[in-house]
């Protein structure tokens, strides 16, 4: 369940920043979304984020 709700907020978030990225930039834009959300997805999951920012 919990890949399923990533996966939900990953093209939630992504839809979000489209909706504001004129033309061509939209590429870059959503390039650039999807690679800062792995980078913190990759971090969390090798146990190198933080734990004051978990919320479980």
């Amino acid at each position: 369940m919990d890949v399923v709700v990533s996966v939900i907020s990953l093209l939630l978030v992504l839809v979000l920043i489209a909706r504001g990225v004129p033309g061509r930039n939209l590429l870059v834009a959503l390039a650039v979304a999807l690679a800062v959300v792995v980078l913190v997805v990759g971090i969390e999951r090798a146990g190198l984020w933080p734990d004051s920012f978990h919320t479980r």
